[in-house]
């Protein structure tokens, strides 16, 4: 419905593939660019996902990875990746992570992407209406447009894609806690208690990478309580929601006042 335009030459900024790839992927895509990135899935979330839904592949790139020349193997990504680097200096393998496949990386691509990015799509529009239903005690009717967003995912196994409102008031199935150095979770606090969990699991493996994460954990309660990866909640998770008020802007507006906790 509506989308952020990019274009390779005309223009430029849709450089996702540039950060999620591990440099050696560049002979993968036969890219013309060197990627730079490592970012990836949190292993905790990629745990989530049905073996069958089809947004697990569609999303993310895993697995043996070749060169389309050659036929070798350059990177086997897997689905480990060691938490607390930040306090103890351990630093993931450069296969470690499944990377961001959603949007096509075509042989022999630059440093930027023609890939338009989505903003706001009709799925977008079918879970908005759902969440709404949901939260109003209406959860049968939530399930059935869940469950239409879910067919997609799911041809090979069209029973599998549906949902029912029961399901939808049950908690998450994310193991929420501290990733371990050694790929494990620690500091387990789960995810059942979280009010429409599964509803927020349905929103991660269909909103993945499109930028929907943060504002979800924060509507559900997640991002203020619970912990992930390397991600501990503290005594200003509250006032974090929001971002601070840019100082340029406090000074042009004397009406402005900084939001709480900056």
């Amino acid at each position: 419905m509506f989308s952020v335009p990019y274009d390779e030459i005309y223009g430029k900024g849709n450089q996702l593939h540039m950060k999620t790839l591990d440099p050696v992927s560049r002979t993968v895509y036969q890219m013309t660019a060197q990627p730079w990135g490592g970012n990836c899935a949190v292993p905790q979330f990629i745990n989530t996902y049905d073996p069958e839904d089809s947004r697990l592949k569609d999303t993310w790139i895993q697995g043996p990875q070749t060169n389309p020349q050659t036929g070798q193997v350059v990177i086997n990504y897997v689905n480990v990746v060691p938490g607390m680097g930040g306090t103890n200096g351990i630093v993931a393998q450069s296969n470690q992570g499944y990377r961001i496949g959603k949007y096509v990386i075509k042989q022999n691509a630059t440093g930027n992407l023609d890939n338009d990015f989505p903003f706001l799509r009709y799925g977008d529009v079918l879970m908005m209406k759902a969440e709404a239903l949901l939260r109003t005690g209406r959860a049968d009717a939530a399930a059935l447009l869940v469950t239409q967003v879910r067919q997609r995912a799911f041809k090979n196994n069209p029973a599998k894609a549906v949902v029912t409102g029961a399901q939808l008031v049950q908690g998450s199935k994310y193991q929420y806690g501290l990733q371990a150095t050694d790929g494990t979770v620690a500091e387990v606090n789960g995810g059942a208690d979280i009010q429409y969990g599964r509803f927020l699991d349905e929103l991660g493996w269909e909103f993945a990478a499109e930028a929907h994460r943060r504002q979800d954990l924060i509507r559900f309660g997640v991002f203020q309580t619970k912990k992930w990866f390397n991600h501990s909640p503290h005594a200003q998770a509250q006032t974090r929601t929001l971002f601070p008020i840019p100082a340029d802007e406090l000074a042009k507006n004397p009406n402005l006042k900084q939001n709480t906790g900056y």
